[in-house]
């Protein structure tokens, strides 16, 4: 991860802590239901807003990575998390999970009614582990760059 610069890496640990956050925001909403979903407004808007979230923030990450790592720029956010997933940054597995809530980032931004409760319970049910996934092994990516420039100090 050499060429990723200073400033690159505090951009991603500053997103990586905003994920943390939101992650724990979505925790609450973890028993979320459909009767709840249809009908607490709030509650709704709360929920799809911090899913958004999360999955803008990791995409955002991708990107940093993708340039730091002067990788060719991906076509759709779908690829990022592929690239990421193909460049040895994360698994392939997290990447190929994540490639498939880039989707759900699509739907809630653009407000397709009839799927979002099922893409919303999937990300209740394995996005919130996938986002850990995902902040963990960017962490060790960066714990590992540190590493690398202190032994070559």
């Amino acid at each position: 991860m050499a060429p990723i610069t200073d400033e690159q890496v505090i951009s991603i640990i500053r997103r990586l802590r905003f994920l943390a956050t939101e992650l724990e925001d979505l925790k609450a909403y973890g028993e979320m239901d459909y009767f709840q979903y249809q009908s607490d407004r709030k509650s709704r808007r709360d929920v799809e807003r911090i899913i958004e979230n999360l999955i803008n923030a990791a995409l955002d990450i991708a990107k940093i990575l993708i340039a730091g790592e002067d990788l060719e720029v991906p076509e759709t956010y779908r690829q990022a998390f592929i690239q990421l997933g193909e460049a040895g940054i994360i698994d392939k597995e997290l990447a190929l999970a994540l490639a498939e809530k880039a989707r759900t980032r699509n739907i809630l931004a653009h407000q397709y009614l009839d799927i979002k409760w099922e893409l919303i319970k999937d990300f209740l049910a394995t996005g919130i582990a996938n986002m850990e996934q995902f902040k963990q092994q960017v962490e060790q990516r960066l714990i590992a760059r540190e590493k690398e420039g202190e032994s070559r100090s």
